[in-house]
């Protein structure tokens, strides 16, 4: 990797060196603008071998990082050929000027070799690329493209050796040059046929990336359109340049042949970025800024309306004094094109978010109906990661180990600036986090950033979206388990008791029919006891009603609730006192006010049938911090077996208690059996906010209440 690194540094340097020096010899020396006479084997006429010195600077500015930053990560045919097209355009750029130096400065150290590098230094990376977008793909090469490439690569040659050992001028003198006369003879026109052989391997390229466009879909469309505007603008100045002065083509021609080899290679290097970045090829994982991808796709457009708007007015030319309006027209009619072609420009580089507002109608819409859960945050995720155009998109909701997406891949080094991390918050409170990682190859620039700190406040409300979907499915779940517990118990008391009772009343009643005639009195005796029964069964019908309302309490405060419960148990035999400290309806919310009602209701049923004493005390009394409240239930009978087992009623309390988050206490003795629910808590209006619920112990041996964060419940019932 070090030495790919130093290698791709080296062609950089060179390139801009020498480009620079040529700049340099170009400005101090005031040299002129005409190449010295024949160093170039090129048949171009000498208006276009003017140009070859601004040819080759551009060539080297542009393509030298473009062809070391694809070195630096994978030595491949494509970045070696750009780079050679970069050094040897930057040694024919410094030639030109150090040959016209010479001529200038008579005894100049290696002046004839300098002075005729201008004349091969861009042949071999010139007529190279001819065949380069054969080699830009993601498959393998056909067989017969890859004879194509084959083909390009020994014009190239020849065409180096042509141009390397020439001499057709008498000074200076080309050390490299073969002093043969035959040979000499024969150079000029071959390497003429060798220009007309690359043109036509250029041709033919451009028709295979118009076959590739036409086949592409998707992303992969928008890079090969891109590298094949780049190469048709590079084919067009190829043929502009081999064509031989001999033919007297018009001015117009001569002077777009003087544009378009630069709006070319501006393009052409653009168009690589898109195609080699965008679509990740050969492996390549480049680091490169999307204001510097977006730079050169900008230049390359404005490029492309230059070329028309100068191309437009040279054919065209002004009349008379209208020659200054002519471009100015020219410029106002392309202007449209320039601002259609900026757009896709930055629809490519940045997606969506090129435009602002529309990126956040369109990422409204798109997160407007988000399901529950994971499922809607994977959906925000997806939809944030394609309208930004990131690698890496995450929404983690703080707290909840469950609530968390992604979308893309992760980034296995996030330095560099590629990975961005934006809180979730709501208020002063951070609900979550927003990560971000640029693609792979990118880095997150200051617009993208700028685009993030736009979006986290709909992100934000879109989390608190999901999380309120799945408080709501939790809450229709509990709900429908719920329901499925009311159930249950109705038909649990409906099989296990009311049906066995009402059975055993019939066969009661069948029996006093067979002795009312012959024993009245024991036949009243059994009615008055099969009327108390059905008395119980009635009051027990009642109260199942009552568990399975949507409130048992039905709009009565919770202290006439318990009083008028605690009335249908009192009797002269069984005396049911009622003792409610005020403020438990004021301080209490309706789901613990029904809690407490659903426990007191259930204790007080196992104390009347299964206790058998004279006397039971229902006390719902306010602690001594104020904040917490106690339910107890105490009745003088005959207390709870230590080994006896607990029934439905005592797992429904105990049930009850621990979802109030409560805890629920069981003291029996000789005066007795007290149950407790302790740690009823006022202020514990919302899940959660007081603690998790407390364990609740039912334990039949004697101890002390001790509050707890959440409701409590304490009484005596089976």
């Amino acid at each position: 990797m070090t030495g790919r690194r130093i290698v791709a540094g080296a062609v950089w340097g060179i390139s801009w060196a020498l480009a620079l020096a040529s700049l340099t010899l170009q400005a101090v020396w005031q040299l002129p603008q005409t190449a010295l006479p024949g160093v170039f084997l090129s048949p171009a006429p000498a208006e276009m071998q003017a140009r070859f010195d601004e040819i080759g600077v551009t060539v080297a500015l542009i393509y030298g990082p473009v062809s070391a930053m694809i070195l630096a990560r994978r030595p491949h045919p494509v970045g070696v050929i750009l780079a050679v097209h970069a050094v040897g355009s930057g040694i024919a750029a410094f030639g030109v000027q150090y040959g016209l130096l010479g001529a200038e400065i008579p005894g100049l150290p290696l002046w004839g070799l300098i002075a005729f590098a201008a004349g091969w230094g861009f042949v071999p990376g010139t007529f190279m690329t001819a065949a380069l977008p054969l080699l830009v793909r993601r498959d393998a090469v056909p067989a017969w493209q890859r004879g194509v490439i084959v083909t390009g690569l020994a014009v190239a040659v020849l065409a180096f050796v042509a141009s390397l050992t020439q001499q057709s001028v008498a000074a200076p003198v080309n050390p490299l040059a073969i002093d043969l006369p035959g040979y000499q003879a024969v150079l000029a026109p071959a390497y003429t046929a060798l220009s007309f052989a690359a043109v036509t391997i250029s041709v033919l390229s451009c028709g295979v990336l118009i076959g590739r466009w036409t086949r592409a879909r998707g992303r992969e469309r928008t890079g090969v359109a891109w590298l094949t505007l780049g190469h048709l603008f590079l084919t067009f100045s190829y043929v502009l340049l081999v064509l031989p002065a001999e033919l007297a083509a018009p001015r117009w021609v001569v002077d777009l042949g003087m544009i378009a080899p630069v709006v070319g290679q501006v393009l052409y290097p653009a168009a690589i970025l898109v195609f080699v970045l965008g679509q990740r090829l050969w492996g390549v994982e480049m680091v490169i800024s999307r204001v510097i991808l977006w730079a050169s796709l900008t230049i390359g457009g404005v490029a492309v309306s230059f070329a028309i708007v100068a191309g437009t007015a040279l054919v065209l030319p002004g009349v008379g004094g209208l020659w200054v309006v002519t471009p100015i027209v020219i410029a106002l009619a392309v202007q449209p094109l320039r601002v259609w072609l900026q757009r896709r420009i930055d629809a490519l580089v940045y997606g969506e978010g090129a435009d602002p507002v529309s990126m956040l109608a369109r990422l409204g819409d798109r997160i407007g109906d988000l399901e529950p859960g994971a499922a809607g945050l994977q959906r925000l995720c997806d939809a944030i990661r394609r309208v930004l155009r990131l690698g890496f998109v995450e929404v983690r909701a703080a707290g909840s180990s469950e609530l968390v997406a992604a979308s893309g891949r992760a980034p296995v080094d996030a330095r560099g600036g590629g990975q961005l991390v934006r809180p979730l918050m709501v208020g002063a409170r951070r609900i979550g986090d927003l990560i971000v990682a640029a693609r792979e190859g990118q880095r997150l620039d200051r617009r993208t950033r700028a685009l993030l700190d736009d979006i986290v406040g709909l992100v934000a409300a879109a989390l608190q979206l999901v999380e309120a979907g799945v408080a709501l499915e939790q809450a229709r779940a509990d709900l429908l388990a719920r329901r499925a517990a009311e159930r249950r118990a109705v038909r649990r008391e409906l099989h296990d008791g009311l049906g066995p009772a009402l059975a055993g009343i019939g066969f009661g009643l069948a029996a006093t029919q067979n002795l009312l005639r012959d024993h009245p009195e024991r036949a009243r005796a059994l009615l008055a006891e099969l009327g108390d029964d059905l008395t119980r069964r009635a009051r027990a019908v009642r109260e199942l009603a009552g568990e399975v309302t949507p409130s048992p309490l039905e709009g009565a405060t919770l202290g006439r609730a318990l009083r008028e419960i605690g009335g249908r148990f009192d009797s002269p035999a069984l005396a049911v006192v009622v003792r409610v400290d005020a403020g438990a309806d004021d301080h209490l919310p309706p789901p613990v006010r029904d809690g407490l009602y659903l426990i007191a209701s259930e204790a007080l049923a196992n104390a009347v049938r299964h206790a058998r004493g004279t006397r039971i005390e229902v006390r719902l009394e306010r602690g001594v911090d104020g904040d917490s409240w106690m339910l107890r239930i105490s009745d003088d009978g005959r207390g709870i077996a230590a080994d006896a087992p607990w029934g439905v009623g005592m797992r429904s309390m105990r049930e009850r208690a621990a979802e109030l988050g409560a805890r629920l206490e069981i003291s029996t003795g000789q005066d007795g059996t007290t149950l407790a629910l302790v740690g009823t808590r006022a202020a514990r209006e919302e899940p959660g906010e007081a603690g998790t619920p407390a364990e609740v112990e039912g334990s039949p041996e004697a101890g002390t209440p001790v509050e707890a964060a959440g409701p409590a419940v304490r009484g005596g019932a089976r």
